[in-house]
Parts: C-alpha cells; sequence; structure tokens
C-alpha cells in the first residue's frame, strides 16, 4: 500500500513537472518574441520644428541650392509692431526681388524697401498704415499692395486646395526663382500663441514633407518646418476681417 502511494505521488510528480517545464517553455519563447521586437517605440515628429532645435539643423542641413530660402534671407526683417506681419512678409520678398526700389531716408542714398515707404501715395489708396496698425492686411489687399509696386501677385484661399495641390504648389513655388509665396495663417492651428499672421515661405522639404515659414515675429518664434497637412489646416481658416479663407500670395515680377 505504501509502495502505490507512492507510485501515484510519483506520476503526479511527472505530470507537474511536464507542466512546468510547458510553462517555462512558453514563457522563454515569449522573452525571445519580445527580445525580437524594438526596445522603444519611436514618437512621431512634432507637426511643427523650430529651426534651432536638432531636428530642425537636420532639416536646414538639406535645404537645397535653388530654393527659395538662400535668395530670401538676406532681406528677412522682424516685423516693426506687432499688426506689420504683412508688412514685414511684403518687404522681405520685395527686397528680394531685382526690381526698383525706392529710397528711404534713413538709408538714403541706399534704395531699399523698408515698413515705411512700403506706403507709398498709391498703396494708401488701398490701404492706410492706421488701418493696418488696427487690425492687419486681408489676402485681397496684399495683392492689391504689392501690384501697387509694380510685381505681379496672385492668391490662392486656404479652403480651395486640399494637401496634395498645397503640396504641388508649395514645392513648385520654392524651386523657381523667380516666384516667392507669403502665407497668410491661424497660429492657434500651429499649437502657438496670436491669432491670424503673415509670413514668408522659403523651402520645401520632401523627405519629411515640410515647408520652411520664416516668422517675421522674430521676437516670438524661430523660423519653423511646418508638414503640408498641418500648414493645409492653418491656411484653412476664417479670416474675420474680409470673412474669406486665408491661404497664399504668390508674387513674381
Amino acid at each position: 500500500m505504501i509502495r502505490k502511494s507512492i507510485g501515484v505521488k510519483g506520476g503526479s510528480i511527472a505530470i507537474a513537472c511536464k507542466k512546468i517545464t510547458m510553462k517555462i517553455s512558453i514563457s522563454f519563447l515569449f522573452l525571445i518574441l519580445l527580445a525580437a521586437l524594438p526596445l522603444t517605440v519611436a514618437a512621431a515628429e512634432p507637426e511643427v520644428i523650430y529651426w534651432n532645435s536638432d531636428a530642425g539643423k537636420a532639416l536646414r542641413a538639406r535645404i537645397a541650392p535653388d530654393e527659395d530660402y538662400w535668395q530670401l534671407i538676406p532681406w528677412f526683417t522682424n516685423q516693426e509692431n506687432q499688426t506689420y506681419c504683412g508688412v514685414a512678409s511684403a518687404v522681405t520678398v520685395l527686397n528680394a526681388m531685382p526690381i526698383k526700389k525706392p529710397v528711404d531716408p534713413v538709408y538714403a542714398p541706399y534704395a531699399y524697401f523698408t515698413q515705411r515707404n512700403f506706403f507709398t501715395p498709391e498703396v494708401v489708396k488701398v490701404i492706410s498704415p492706421q488701418t493696418v496698425r488696427n487690425q492687419g492686411m486681408t489676402r485681397d489687399e496684399m495683392v492689391k499692395t504689392l501690384m501697387r509696386h509694380g510685381v505681379k501677385a496672385t492668391t490662392v484661399a486656404g479652403d480651395s486646395v486640399d494637401e496634395s495641390a498645397l503640396r504641388a504648389l508649395v514645392q513648385k513655388a520654392m524651386g523657381d526663382d523667380g516666384q516667392f509665396v507669403l502665407v497668410n495663417f491661424l497660429r492657434e492651428a500651429l499649437g502657438q500663441a496670436g491669432g491670424g499672421h503673415w509670413s514668408v515661405l522659403a523651402a520645401y522639404d520632401a523627405q519629411s514633407d515640410r515647408a520652411l515659414i520664416l516668422d517675421v515675429s522674430k521676437y516670438m518664434y524661430a523660423p519653423e518646418w511646418v508638414t503640408i497637412p498641418t500648414l493645409r489646416k492653418a491656411i484653412d481658416t476664417l479670416d474675420t476681417t474680409s470673412n474669406k479663407a486665408r491661404g497664399l500670395v504668390f508674387v513674381s515680377q
């Protein structure tokens, strides 16, 4: 009887050992599979990458020689007050173009567009400096003021283009030496403080699908790389002054 009991117990122990062995094998297999997976999951890149960040430095190192950036950067200026973003953007582009420039008394006898001499008598017929100080400029006003300086200007509403069309427009313009792009967007869509804003597009990076904005509010933000989907959302917003969508203005001779 004692031997029989021991035999039963021995069988139970053997079965138990097999179960333990199976559990260990399954656990070991799980550990092997787990080890084959990446140790960390890469965080999604932010929609906006700023100029001096590590990612921003990598992007600026890829700016192609034919991008508008190289023509614009010598003339990139800061807005003189908190509503002159449109004026500063226009002046940046006008100075980069090979056109006749006015002489500002401050810089005489040298010809140079400033945010003061931008307001010629013809421009003032469209919009006065005081009105811009009070409410900024709409897309239509931007087009009209630029044309008063003898350049061609056309506009595209943000609610009239999808991501694919916007990407094609930006990519083509950035590689065209004779064309520049002003962008009117809503800061909130970029996760920034403020409302409607004007700045200048300077480059497109196909690898990351981002456009570079030279932000004329230098006291607030450094130049920023924005994904095309985010840029489209930012321009497909309502300008309450004109009751129209924000968007792009293309400038050429």
